[in-house]
């Protein structure tokens, strides 16, 4: 099967009369995420008059994000939208945006991100890529097959998490909990076979890969906060012409922008009675859960120092915050 796709991707190249890019994603067919990286392929091609057209591979076709992104060095592939494992495996100072605890809010994430993107933007470029956007993906949160009350609860649950993810299974184990890292695929059998007993997870991943039908609870704890990336390879987008840069540039920052409000949208319709209507209870974190979690999650970052992220770098961060916070407090 692999060797096929690979013919199949290198079928997909260059065309002489029009440019074909071959963008990857581990997004399921038949999820939002789909309908909207095929809407912006159509607008791609339509605002480009057919000179650009947009080949998706989904679903994760191609493999993992490391997998696709071998295959991008390769040329079988121009570009990946990431989840977020991607982004700070090529830009390290992007994993700032996934340390536990520190990050309290959506918006929190979304405003320091910007204002970090310039540097984000030139790790990206050293490592061979364009960074076409970034966008929200939401909190991670515990779905689990009993309720957390407690901290001793949450220490005493195994734990998936993402392989590809390289903030979590170093930080999840100094706070007492335990992590087996698996693939997104091995994620549902192995909580099947007993092998965790939950998730790590944003809710619209647990709705997409069905997680929320396995796990019957999800905690409002709020462990940290995904973003995920739009790169095209140098490669391919210094092929293209000025015109065709300023089409794919203007539809992916409408593309981010709408992934960015359907996390949103989705968040709360899950976390706002779809996850009960399916079966799954919300338990609320109590004052004390959330308080000795973001203790122990700052703990752990400075027990990690810059096996983390670059120390001056978390400060700068934290700064950020203290000032956000200062103009607009974290709701209660």
């Amino acid at each position: 099967m692999r060797a096929g796709l690979t013919v199949l991707l290198l079928l997909a190249g260059t065309a002489s009369a029009d440019t074909v890019l071959r963008i990857a994603a581990v997004a399921p067919e038949g999820t939002a995420w789909a309908r909207e990286a095929r809407a912006f392929a159509r607008e791609v091609q339509e605002s480009s008059h057919g000179a650009v057209r947009i080949k998706l591979y989904l679903g994760g076709i191609t493999g993992d994000e490391r997998e696709s992104e071998a295959r991008a060095r390769r040329g079988q592939l121009d570009g990946i939208a990431s989840g977020s494992a991607l982004c700070m495996q090529l830009a390290p100072s992007s994993r700032v945006m996934q340390v536990m605890g520190l990050f309290q809010t959506r918006d929190e994430s979304a405003k320091v991100a910007a204002r970090l993107r310039p540097l984000f933007d030139e790790e990206l470029r050293r490592a061979g890529y364009v960074n076409l956007g970034s966008f929200a993906m939401g909190p991670a949160l515990p779905f689990t097959s009993r309720p957390l009350m407690t901290l001793h609860d949450l220490q005493q649950t195994r734990f998936w998490t993402w392989n590809d993810d390289p903030i979590y299974p170093l930080e999840l184990p100094l706070l007492g909990m335990t992590t087996v890292s698996t693939s997104l695929a091995d994620a549902g059998p192995a909580f099947e076979h007993g092998q965790v007993d939950g998730f790590i997870a944003i809710p619209t991943a647990a709705l997409a890969f069905q997680w929320s039908t396995q796990a019957r609870y999800v905690s409002d704890l709020k462990i940290g906060f995904l973003r995920g990336c739009f790169l095209v390879s140098s490669r391919a987008f210094d092929q293209l012409s000025v015109e065709a840069r300023e089409t794919l540039r203007s539809a992916s920052a409408k593309l981010t922008a709408r992934l960015d409000e359907l996390g949103r949208a989705q968040d709360e319709q899950l976390l706002g009675g779809l996850f009960q209507r399916q079966g799954l209870k919300l338990v609320p974190a109590s004052v004390s859960l959330r308080a000795q979690f973001l203790e122990l999650a700052r703990q752990a970052r400075e027990r990690l120092g810059d096996k983390l992220v670059p120390p001056e770098l978390l400060q700068r961060v934290l700064a950020m915050l203290a000032d956000l916070r200062v103009a607009e407090p974290i709701p209660k």
